[in-house]
């Protein structure tokens, strides 16, 4: 899975809203990085955004990596 891989690189947190808490006029499943719509189901990128795709939109908007352990 994209965003549990690049929780492991990023300093992201992943929040998972269920449909019905999502408001009437979000398309579910979508995927945000702060306001920025990454995928929409019927959409951007249909929902689905590959792995590759969510680290280039991460390294983009200079979200800061994890120092290693």
């Amino acid at each position: 899975m994209a965003a549990v891989n690049a929780a492991d690189v990023y300093n992201i947190e992943i929040v998972r809203i269920p449909g019905s808490k999502a408001g009437a006029d979000v398309k579910v499943p979508s995927v945000y990085l702060e306001d920025i719509l990454l995928a929409e189901i019927g959409g951007v990128r249909d929902g689905i955004i590959e792995e590759e795709d969510l680290m280039d939109e991460l390294e983009s908007a200079n979200v800061s990596r994890k120092e290693n352990e």
